[in-house]
C-alpha cells in the first residue's frame, strides 16, 4: 500500500495532519460543501476555544496560566493572541471615547490596573501647564539646568514652548498622548512579568510563566474595561463591583497559579501593585513628555 505524503514537505503522513510541518491533508478540487462544512468545523472550534477563554479569564483567576503550565493550551486562545485582540479592542475604543469627549469638551477616563481612574480632561490638562484663565505663566519642565548637553537644554526649551500653547487647544496632546497607551502597556508588561519574578524570586518559577501570567492579567483588565463600557451604554452602573474583582483577582489568581497561601497572595499583590503603580506613573509621565514633544 502507497503511503500517503505531505504535498507540503514530503514527509509521511499517518492522520488528518502532516507530524513534521502541522499542515492538514486535504484536495484542493473538494467540492464545495465538503468546504464549505469544513469552514464552519474551524469556525465552530475557534468560537468554542474563544468563549471558553473568555469565561476562564473572566471567573476563573489565574486559572488559564496553570493551564498553561500543566501543558493544556489547545483548548485555549493563546495568550500572546489574547492579548493583542482586546489590547486592540480597548485602545481603539479609548481612541473613539478621546475623540468624542474631545469634540464636546467632556474628559477622557482610563482605568489603570490597580482601579485608579487616571482622567485626562482637555481644560485640566491645559491648566497643568499652563495655569488658569489663558494667563501666561513660568513653565519649568525640570529635565535640563546649564550644566546639561546643549541638546537636553533645547529639548526643554522645545517642551516648555509647546507646553505653553496647550491653553489654546490641548486636543492633539490629548489624542498623542491615548494612541501612545498601546506601546506603553506593551512595554509594561515584561516589566510586570520582572515584578512577579521578585515576587517569587525562590520559586521553581521561571520569567517566562510569570510573562504569561503578565499577559493573561492584562487582557483580564482589558477585559473588565469593556464590560465596564457595555453595561455602561445601558445605563447600568457597577463600576464599583467591578472595581473590587479587579482588586481581588490579582490575589485570587496567585493563589490558584502559584499555590500561595492567603497571606502570601495578599503580600506578594500589595507589592505587585505598589511597585506596578509606580511604573504606570513613570511611564505615563514620559509619554506625556513625548506627546508634548510631539507638538
Amino acid at each position: 500500500m502507497e503511503q500517503q505524503r505531505c504535498r507540503n514537505c514530503g514527509h509521511q503522513v499517518d492522520g488528518e495532519y502532516c507530524s513534521n510541518c502541522g499542515q492538514r491533508e486535504g484536495r484542493a478540487d473538494r467540492r464545495f460543501m465538503d468546504l464549505a462544512g469544513e469552514i464552519v468545523g474551524d469556525v465552530s472550534d475557534v468560537d468554542s476555544r474563544f468563549w471558553r477563554t473568555l469565561v476562564s479569564l473572566l471567573f476563573r483567576p489565574g486559572y488559564l496560566t496553570a493551564e498553561f503550565i500543566a501543558g493544556r493550551r489547545a483548548r485555549y486562545l493563546p495568550p500572546l493572541r489574547l492579548y493583542l485582540v482586546f489590547s486592540f479592542i480597548v485602545f481603539l475604543v479609548m481612541a473613539i471615547d478621546a475623540s468624542n469627549a474631545l469634540e464636546s469638551g467632556n474628559g477622557v477616563e482610563v482605568v489603570d490596573e490597580s482601579g485608579e481612574v487616571v482622567a485626562f480632561d482637555p481644560n485640566d490638562v491645559a491648566d497643568a501647564f499652563v495655569g488658569e484663565d489663558g494667563a501666561e505663566p513660568e513653565v519649568s519642565i525640570g529635565i535640563a539646568d546649564e550644566q546639561s548637553p546643549q541638546w537636553m537644554q533645547d529639548l526643554q526649551a522645545r517642551l516648555e514652548g509647546n507646553a505653553r500653547q496647550l491653553n489654546d487647544d490641548p486636543s492633539e496632546f490629548i489624542e498623542d498622548m491615548v494612541s501612545f497607551l498601546p506601546q506603553m502597556m506593551f512595554i509594561l508588561l515584561p516589566l510586570f512579568a520582572f515584578l512577579m519574578l521578585l515576587a517569587y524570586l525562590f520559586s521553581p518559577f521561571h520569567y517566562l510563566q510569570h510573562l504569561v501570567f503578565a499577559l493573561h492579567y492584562h487582557s483580564f483588565v482589558y477585559l473588565l474595561y469593556l464590560v465596564d463600557q457595555l453595561i455602561g451604554y445601558g445605563g447600568i452602573e457597577i463600576g464599583g463591583w467591578l472595581a473590587l474583582w479587579l482588586v481581588a483577582y490579582l490575589p485570587l489568581a496567585l493563589r490558584t497559579c502559584y499555590d500561595s497561601s492567603v497571606k502570601g497572595a495578599i503580600a506578594k499583590s500589595l507589592f505587585i501593585y505598589s511597585a506596578y503603580l509606580v511604573l504606570l506613573v513613570q511611564a505615563f509621565a514620559g509619554v506625556a513628555l513625548i506627546a508634548l514633544a510631539m507638538l
